[in-house]
């Protein structure tokens, strides 16, 4: 039986990420930049090659997207009954198997217990406080030396009052502690909202008059600044 798994195209910025071939993945991307279509197309080619993926986002809004993008993907082959899906707990599995993905809500360390992972997608990530990883993402990949990978866009002084981080620069340090990195284990992705070929350029053009620029170079820019 052959089915169509009808991911989508990544620009060249997504590609690297989606495919990057490191254990650890910490990507700055600015709004709409595809940070979460590129985890999609990174969760979709690895739950296919048989891992189980569990995709993390602080709030239940942002899950959506990730679900849209997976979801549409696999339909011929769930249509067909090779993958189940539990829409409830936002999962498609292969029976019998630990192969899966999972997209979860969870913000800290307790709401991320549970569970398990070959591929780990931490959304949002400055937004996260950061027992999430230290305490429970770390340990779950263990099992099957896992991948990790750190989504985030810079944080606006809005985004920060909805931040559950300790620090609130917490996504930003670990970016530079990647950076510097000389294993060969981590590896550091950056883009903006203008490097999205699929986005209006009218519209990049017109948001920058209604944002401070300050906010500008964090959110569409995605530049970390310590001010």
């Amino acid at each position: 039986m052959n089915l169509d798994i009808t991911l989508p195209t990544p620009h060249p910025l997504q590609a690297a990420f989606a495919r990057s071939p490191y254990k650890r993945n910490v990507v700055r991307g600015g709004r709409r930049g595809g940070k979460t279509v590129g985890m999609a197309v990174r969760a979709v080619e690895r739950f296919l090659a048989g891992a189980r993926v569990l995709y993390a986002t602080p709030t239940a809004d942002q899950i959506g997207r990730f679900w849209a993008e997976v979801t549409k993907a696999l339909q011929e082959p769930i249509r067909a009954g090779v993958f189940e899906v539990n829409i409830t707990r936002h999962e498609i599995a292969l029976a019998g198997t630990e192969q899966r993905i999972r997209a979860k809500t969870a913000w800290n360390a307790d709401t991320l217990r549970g569970d398990y992972a070959d591929e780990l997608i931490l959304a949002e990530y400055q937004l996260r406080d950061e027992t999430a990883w230290s305490e429970v993402g770390a340990p779950m990949l263990l099992d099957n030396n896992g991948n990790a990978s750190f989504i985030y866009t810079p944080p606006s002084l809005h985004s920060r009052s909805a931040s559950k981080a300790r620090d609130p620069q917490h996504a930003a340090k670990l970016w530079k502690r990647a950076k510097a990195d000389t294993t060969g284990r981590w590896a550091t992705f950056h883009f903006s909202s203008q490097d999205n070929p699929y986005i209006s350029k009218v519209a990049l053009d017109e948001i920058s008059k209604d944002m401070t620029a300050l906010a500008y170079r964090q959110e569409i820019l995605a530049e970390d600044i310590d001010e």
